[in-house]
């Protein structure tokens, strides 16, 4: 803290304030072409990341996948719905349900109540390994132990994510339910016979209630099992019957792939007491090329293109307001938020005004685009005023797309030798290029450091800034003590003064 003026009267750091005020004039002036080239870097970056929003855009429509999007349509969705994949094939197909796909299911007789403990069913044993067919084929060995209740041997079962089948108990009912998680004629519950595991057969058919503790049959169910490679088969899923366009087959699963369909069928028809159905309903399935997908597609390229080249011809013509400098922090200091704002807008007009690096890119577009065949499918540009605009004919894109698909295709994403020449490829490869222009200028917005133009410049004038800075703190300094030496001198003439008026006082007196 210091204290100026005592013995002069002087405002010391008032002035020293002006002075120093004077001495920072050539470092504001730095101060403020390092703003100034913040400025312009955050605008480059700013473009960089429109353009590479157009970048993506435009490269899905290299992909010809873009342009071979196909609908789906179904005569009734509530019976089976349809969508299509990437390799569909058009036409129309004719799918009559005759059954759905069923998973395996076996329910187990009302036993499991009259179990004081189900130790009982384990004999003398003090656990029982039961060996089940996985969902891969494969052995799945489950050990059960005597202290087990109902909730642990579900809980063991389910927890195993081998089996293909889950189970749940119902204790109002004391049953067991197993339900197989796939469908169709291979999806099973089955237990490896008495052959390959003694007592694990009969655990299950204990546990499943088709005997009691003593081996004695029970029930409708009791016993009835088929042996198939050595499984004892206790329930077996059942396949879906169709027919598809008058041709009887058979699916595992209710949904499946037909020539490049994704068919799921949701509802079978009611049957006889023969199983049989009463009256198939016959849904028509047809595929067809979606030409609004692909309209709406090309439209969102057409529209980004626009916004973009009209925000950039714009930057390109922005006036500079050579009044409007960076505001340093004392110039802030004067002013609110509102006017520091509308100030800073103004003093970043033209900050990319005639920029050859954008200029240089949106001419390059241009080229690619006059050379590519847009008019024979309803792209047109505007006037010269327009600088470059596109207008997409919706009509007549999806006149000349319903034609000639592959004409319209070919134009954007025609490819010769490993070149992708077309429309979408060139424009990429002019975008890449611009994009990597404007990173060796001014870098990536999400990189913390980076060894640009713009941003090597941004650290040259901080360094000249900390030199400047230590500078006029040395300046000050040296005022400072010029102002002290001269209170300390008038501070002694002053105490000199009074001495003499002293010694004068006392010879007159």
């Amino acid at each position: 803290m210091r204290i100026s003026g005592l013995a002069s009267g002087i405002d010391t750091e008032g002035i020293i304030q002006d002075l120093m005020r004077a001495e920072r004039i050539p470092v504001d002036r730095v101060y403020k072409q390092k703003v100034k080239t913040e400025w312009k870097r955050d605008a480059y970056r700013e473009v960089n990341n429109k353009l590479f929003q157009l970048r993506n855009k435009v490269f899905d429509l290299r992909l010809q996948s873009s342009f071979s999007t196909r609908k789906v349509t179904s005569s009734h969705p509530s019976l089976i719905s349809a969508t299509a994949t990437g390799t569909a094939i058009d036409g129309e197909y004719e799918i009559a349900v005759k059954s759905l796909a069923k998973s395996a299911r076996l329910v187990t007789d009302e036993v499991h109540r009259t179990y004081d403990q189900l130790s009982d069913i384990f004999g003398d044993n003090d656990e029982i390994t039961v060996v089940f067919k996985g969902a891969e084929g494969d052995d799945v060995e489950l050990t059960f132990k005597k202290t087990d209740n109902m909730q642990d041997i579900v809980k063991t079962i389910n927890d195993d994510k081998r089996l293909g089948f889950s189970a749940i108990y119902d204790e109002v009912t004391g049953r067991l339910v197993f339900t197989t998680k796939g469908t169709g004629q291979n999806a099973e519950i089955a237990v490896l016979d008495n052959e390959g595991s003694p007592q694990g057969l009969d655990f299950f058919m204990k546990l499943a209630g088709f005997v009691n503790e003593d081996g004695n049959p029970l029930g409708e169910t009791s016993g009835k099992y088929e042996v198939e490679s050595g499984y004892a088969v206790f329930a077996r899923g059942t396949n879906a019957r169709l027919l598809i366009n008058g041709l009887e087959t058979e699916r595992e699963s209710n949904t499946f792939t037909l020539n490049g369909i994704s068919i799921t069928l949701l509802e079978e028809p009611e049957k006889g007491e023969d199983g049989e159905p009463i009256k198939l309903q016959t849904v028509r399935i047809g595929v067809e090329r979606d030409v609004d997908a692909v309209f709406n597609r090309v439209k969102e390229f057409v529209d980004l293109y626009n916004e973009i080249i009209t925000e950039l011809n714009l930057k390109l013509r922005e006036p500079i307001n050579r009044s409007y400098e960076p505001l340093t922090d004392e110039e802030k200091e004067a002013m609110n938020e509102k006017e520091i704002e509308k100030w800073e807008e103004a003093a970043k007009s033209g900050l990319l005004r005639s920029d050859p690096i954008i200029s240089s890119i949106l001419s390059e577009m241009r080229m690619v685009l006059s050379e590519a065949d847009l008019r024979s499918i309803g792209i047109t540009t505007g006037n010269w005023q327009e600088y470059g605009r596109l207008h997409l004919d919706e009509a007549k894109f999806k006149e000349a797309f319903a034609e000639d698909p592959e004409k319209v295709m070919e134009i954007f994403t025609k490819v010769e030798g490993s070149d992708n020449v077309g429309l979408a490829g060139r424009l990429t490869k002019v975008l890449d290029g611009g994009y990597d222009r404007l990173v060796r200028t001014a870098g990536r917005s999400s990189s913390a450091y980076d060894t640009s133009f713009l941003s090597q410049q941004i650290r040259d004038y901080d360094k000249r800034l900390e030199f400047m800075e230590e500078r006029l703190a040395r300046v000050e300094n040296r005022y400072w003590n010029q102002f002290i030496a001269m209170e300390r001198a008038l501070s002694e003439l002053y105490a000199q003064s009074d001495w003499l008026y002293q010694q004068l006082a006392a010879l007159q007196g």
